[in-house]
């Protein structure tokens, strides 16, 4: 059996079209996850393709091609699926996006998995090899931590990715902002064996590990547990984390111990009633500078997530965000759109208001407007968020970065930057090169 697993990349992810660097790539985990879980005594030569590195082969013979899709990579996947299942292959749909809107996928897949695939890809697998392969899988059972397992990482090349370390501790998030999809798709927050990641981690040849899970402190009591074994290790770590981190101070003084050396973190607005509206309710009547000042006390790095486009946002909020990213420190500032995703229930809401734009899925990555704003146009939104992403990245704001604590970190801080600077730029042009293959483009 001739396995092809597939990760689809956006627009601006892809390869051959993208405008990733190398200083921007994680190594994905899901592909070479379901790589480990297909059963041994199926003999199955298995072949991974990420797009963000390589383009697919068409050519490539498979009997059975895996895709694996959130909204915004939904299209490309269904083009891969199209192709593969022209060519005489059975294609597999799973990820959030099949889980949340299966029957759109129906149609362009011979089979869809549905939530989490440790137990249902082993069996769609057996079913395929015996010739009973059915529509739709999807695990009923409550899902057992202990049934994940190290990825297969043979595929992986180490140069395609400065991220090449990347491990999960834990899925979901215990936070429940409006315009997330994780805790749609993570029903619950999963606390993996603390024992099994360190064995996992301990295996890895990389000194800095990528933790890709939504909130690493969605359990604090199991976080200061993990952190404490991890600290053993000798290694350094990234993540993501919400700002209340800075409530617990003996949870992130463990944090820096265990190595900790940069946070991504959502503080999303400056404006308190942006805040409030999402649902974002760990940041509220925050001073976001001395969240800031606590992080790099410890030694920890600061990515500064902010959005653009809440109902509560008009025109104003812009110049007043530039000046505050621009003046703040933030070691690295990320900009981005607000965007209803399909299966939120803030789309159903927008939609049923008549303010969703468009459903070409590929736009929804978040660096797109694809609805109407309540108190400003698409344009402004589209143009005022290009303001901030360049105030954030010009020459003068990294200035004001490059002296402030940890000092340690800067050259890592200024290629970073660099990358970040260089990808925010070229998302306007790209957005515009989408708009003339049919996205909508906004004058007023």
């Amino acid at each position: 059996m001739k396995i092809l697993l597939i990760h689809p990349q956006n627009y601006l992810q892809r390869h051959s079209t993208g405008i990733y660097g190398r200083s921007l790539r994680y190594a994905p985990l899901t592909m070479p996850t379901l790589k480990a879980l297909v059963p041994p005594e199926l003999g199955a030569q298995v072949r991974i393709v990420d797009e963000m590195v390589e383009d697919v082969d068409f050519r490539t013979p498979a009997d059975l091609v895996g895709i694996t899709a959130i909204t915004g990579t939904a299209p490309r996947a269904f083009e891969i699926a199209d192709r593969f299942r022209a060519l005489g292959s059975k294609v597999v749909l799973g990820g959030v996006h099949p889980t949340l809107r299966t029957e759109e996928c129906l149609p362009h897949a011979d089979a869809v998995v549905r939530g989490y695939a440790e137990r249902t890809w082993p069996r769609l697998l057996r079913d395929f090899s015996a010739g009973r392969l059915q529509r739709l899988y999807e695990d009923a059972e409550p899902f057992d931590p202990a049934l994940i397992v190290p990825p297969d990482r043979s595929g992986i090349r180490r140069r395609d990715y400065i991220g090449w370390g990347t491990v999960e501790m834990s899925r979901g998030c215990s936070n429940r902002c409006d315009f997330c999809i994780s805790h749609r798709f993570h029903r619950t927050y999963i606390r993996r064996k603390i024992g099994d990641v360190i064995k996992e981690v301990a295996s890895l040849r990389s000194k800095v590990i990528f933790f890709l899970d939504p909130n690493l402190i969605g359990d604090r009591e199991h976080a200061r547990e993990f952190f404490r074994e991890f600290a053993r290790l000798k290694k350094w770590w990234v993540g993501c984390a919400s700002l209340d981190v800075v409530d617990d101070p003996e949870l992130l003084s463990i944090m820096e111990k265990s190595g900790c050396r940069g946070l991504l973190m959502g503080f999303e607005s400056v404006r308190q009633e942006a805040l409030a509206s999402a649902g974002k309710t760990a940041n509220l009547g925050r001073t976001y500078a001395r969240v800031v000042d606590a992080l790099h006390e410890h030694g920890i790095l600061v990515q500064a997530c902010f959005v653009f486009g809440f109902d509560t946002d008009d025109t104003t909020v812009f110049e007043e965000a530039a000046e505050y990213i621009e003046k703040a420190r933030f070691d690295l500032p990320q900009i981005s759109i607000y965007t209803p995703f399909p299966g939120t229930p803030v789309f159903d809401r927008i939609e049923k208001e008549g303010r969703i734009l468009t459903r070409n899925w590929s736009l929804y990555n978040g660096q797109n407007v694809v609805f109407r704003p309540r108190l400003m146009t698409p344009g402004e939104l589209e143009r005022g968020t290009d303001f901030v992403r360049k105030r954030a990245y010009s020459c003068a704001a990294l200035s004001r970065r490059l002296f402030t604590r940890p000092l340690w970190v800067k050259p890592f801080v200024i290629l970073s930057y660099l990358g970040f600077r260089f990808y925010q730029y070229r998302i306007a042009r790209a957005g515009g090169e989408a708009a003339a293959a049919g996205a909508p483009s906004f004058d007023g």
